[in-house]
């Protein structure tokens, strides 16, 4: 198949004609499913015809089903590795499933070694999913029934190499190089842990086993390399010239390197490790384009092929140019690669941080990796240099006065002071051989933290009592500006207290004012009553309408009654008239007063000089005001009753009296009232007080006139001796 051939040189391609492949074997199910349901449709219809004859004549018409064929096993398990070589592990897992329904389904068409292969790759499939306990229980299985599955061992190796248990994937290794046929794998492999664990004359032994043979082998070839420059001194530059060992190992490894590439010219992992030799002899823009090589490789096969590597390598390569933010993206798409589960990248980032000044972010980095690898020496130590640098660098920060974060930053320090120091004892104690360490460093980073320790209590406390210090004066300051807003609230209080009481004074004020007015009107309004009474009492008498009688020193009439009138000045400037006299026998009167609710004749007589004084008052009132003022009394009171006159004939006129006669010409007649006079009066014949309050001011003095005289008109008439 067209798969099969591409599968090693061009899996994108492989995988493009197996699912092709995969395609048309559907496509030829579903057509065969689709005939069998018409077979079955037809046989439907036979069964449904009554005639026994025709039914076996149709019968014998309609096709057997055609047999479902099968997708074979093996396109499936091919498509599912090139599946889960492209990342796509969903798909695969699918696929590996359908394989073995497959050849559950035709056992016969599935050899012995496709069934192991699969198995395998199902195992392989557990363990990308994360199910480690069933993949390792699946590789024990196939190593029990074939013991010669070099494969298997190797991946048991390689999962208890990532668990960390580098004895048990030792221990697996060394069983795979017991096995025929498996023995430069195993070596290359057993070579990597060897140098992983740090025991490089362990790794070069296994280098040296696999003979001139094993030697070619690309495998071998490229972990002979890394072994090699693994081998480097690290604590001084290639790019010295002085430095000659160093730069013969670089130059060993490069020439592995081309080897390799003469033999798999597109082998990226060759391509990779000649830029980190290049990088590593100080020719940086060499090694950036064979990095880059590394990088268009890779986007070609669509994702075949991944090599985080190259990415830490480019993160290295920008660590070397100060380029830190360049350097932690390269790091983060390795992390990515890795599922973000490799702590050897995770290591790379926090050297970012440290060397970008972030010790922070570097901490936070350091404890991620230590959570994927506990017993990581190289992680442990990181971690508490980082602490212990972390910490001196807060201590010597400067602080603006106050500042909240200074207690919490030093006390956080000290912990870390704290921390940084158990490490360095608990790696000190496990020896140069456990941690390829020197002890004397160990004891020095150690030594130096707890010196740092007491320094590191005495400032905590320092900033313990500065955050008081503080926050008492936070206090006094509130205190402080508690007093200036309850003193700023007391002052506006008072003023619109003082508001509140000028307008109360105010509002009192308008009130007396307005029960003065009241007053003054009610004052007003009696003796408005007191004159229109006085002058229609000044009307009664033998007819003599014209008479005037002094006050005081002149003297003047009385009317019969005997009573002094008195003056009275109204606002109305027209005379009034006289009131004629009305006999008290006359029954039109009576009627009158009647319906006034005057006076009858039934009634007591009225005090008249208890109502309106006697002339004896008036007589000592005006000795009392001297002469000249009874004087001015006198004349004002001449006047004031020709006032009273007009006054009192244009209020009869008002009235509408018909049956009146002329005031003039009927002194001494009889005053008769008219009914429908009467009848405008209100109810008892009492004032109408409200009207006072109208606010025309002058009809309210003629309506007030007008009921006040025809009431004295009628009491006049019933006081007539």
């Amino acid at each position: 198949m067209l798969g099969e051939l591409l599968a090693a040189t061009e899996p994108a391609a492989a995988l493009e004609a197996f699912s092709r492949a995969l395609t048309l074997h559907s496509q030829q199910q579903r057509e065969v499913l689709l005939r069998n349901e018409a077979r079955a449709a037809q046989r439907a219809a036979v069964d449904a015809v009554g005639d026994e004859a025709a039914a076996a004549q149709l019968d014998g018409s309609v096709e057997d089903d055609e047999p479902v064929p099968v997708v074979p096993a093996k396109l499936l398990n091919n498509t599912a590795v090139l599946k889960y070589r492209a990342g796509a592990i969903g798909e695969a897992m699918a696929l590996m499933n359908e394989a073995e329904q497959s050849i559950k389904a035709d056992p016969s068409k599935a050899t012995a070694l496709q069934t192991i292969s699969m198995a395998y790759n199902m195992a392989r499939l557990q363990e990308a999913t994360g199910d480690l306990k069933n993949a390792q229980h699946m590789y024990r299985n196939l190593v029990q029934q074939f013991p010669g599955y070099i494969d298997c061992y190797l991946r048991l190796s390689a999962m208890a190499k990532a668990a960390g248990a580098m004895a048990e994937a030792q221990h697996w290794a060394a069983q795979a190089t017991q096995q025929a046929g498996g023995h430069v794998d195993a070596q290359a492999m057993l070579a990597t842990l060897h140098m992983e664990r740090g025991d490089l004359n362990a790794a070069r032994e296994c280098v040296g086993k696999v003979g001139a043979e094993g030697s070619k082998d690309p495998y071998m070839l490229l972990t002979h390399a890394n072994v090699v420059m693994a081998a480097l001194p690290a604590d001084k530059s290639a790019r010295s010239p002085a430095d000659k060992t160093r730069r013969d190992h670089i130059y060993k490894a490069l020439n592995i390197y081309r080897e390799v590439l003469k033999q798999q010219p597109d082998n990226i992992y060759a391509v990779n490790g000649l830029g980190t030799c290049l990088a590593e002899l100080g020719h940086m823009a060499a090694a950036k384009q064979a990095f880059d090589e590394v990088m268009r490789a890779s986007a070609k096969a669509k994702g075949f092929v991944r090599l985080p590597e190259t990415y830490v390598n480019l993160g290295n390569l920008w660590l070397a140019r100060q380029q830190y933010n360049d350097a932690l993206i390269m790091y983060e798409h390795a992390s990515k690669l890795h599922n973000h589960k490799n702590a050897q990248v995770l290591l790379y980032m926090a050297r970012a941080h440290h060397d970008a000044g972030d010790h922070l972010a570097a901490k936070r980095a350091l404890l991620r990796a230590l959570h994927l690898a506990p017993s990581d020496i190289k992680i442990r130590f990181n971690l508490a240099f980082v602490l212990q640098e972390w910490a001196v660098k807060v201590f010597k920060r400067k602080y603006i006065s106050g500042d909240a974060a200074k207690l919490k930053d030093y006390s956080d320090a000290e912990v870390a002071l704290m921390e940084a120091e158990k490490i360095f004892n608990q790696l000190h104690a496990l020896g140069k051989e456990a941690t390829r360490i020197e002890p004397k460093k160990l004891a020095l980073h150690a030594k130096f933290c707890h010196q740092q320790l007491p320094s590191a209590a005495h400032l905590v406390r320092q900033a313990h009592a500065e955050q008081a210090m503080v926050h008492s004066q936070q206090k006094v300051r509130q205190a402080e500006l508690a007093a200036a807003e309850a003193q700023r609230k007391l002052k506006v209080d008072t003023a619109s207290a003082a508001r509140k009481a000028a307008e109360t004074r105010k509002l009192q004020e308008a009130q007396r004012a307005l029960e003065d007015s009241k007053q003054k009107l009610e004052q007003m309004k009696s003796s408005r009553q007191m004159a229109a009474l006085a002058d229609a009492t000044d009307g009664d008498g033998s007819g003599k309408g014209g008479s005037k009688r002094k006050r005081g020193g002149g003297g003047g009439k009385k009317g019969a009654a005997g009573e002094d009138m008195g003056d009275f000045y109204v606002d109305d400037a027209q005379p009034i008239e006289r009131l004629p006299k009305a006999r008290k026998d006359d029954v039109d009167v009576q009627e009158n007063l009647r319906r006034a609710g005057l006076d009858s004749d039934d009634e007591e007589p009225v005090d008249e000089d208890r109502l309106f004084g006697s002339d004896d008052d008036d007589a000592a009132g005006d000795a009392a005001n001297g002469s000249a003022e009874g004087a001015g009394a006198a004349a004002a009171a001449g006047s004031g009753r020709g006032r009273l006159k007009r006054r009192a004939a244009a209020a009869a006129a008002a009235a509408g009296d018909d049956g009146a006669e002329d005031a003039g010409g009927a002194a001494g007649g009889d005053a008769g009232f008219s009914e429908e006079g009467m009848d405008e009066a209100p109810g008892n014949g009492s004032l109408e007080t409200d009207a006072l309050f109208a606010d025309d001011g002058t009809e309210v003095r003629q309506q007030w006139s007008t009921l006040a005289q025809r009431q004295m008109a009628a009491r006049a008439q019933s006081c007539v001796m």
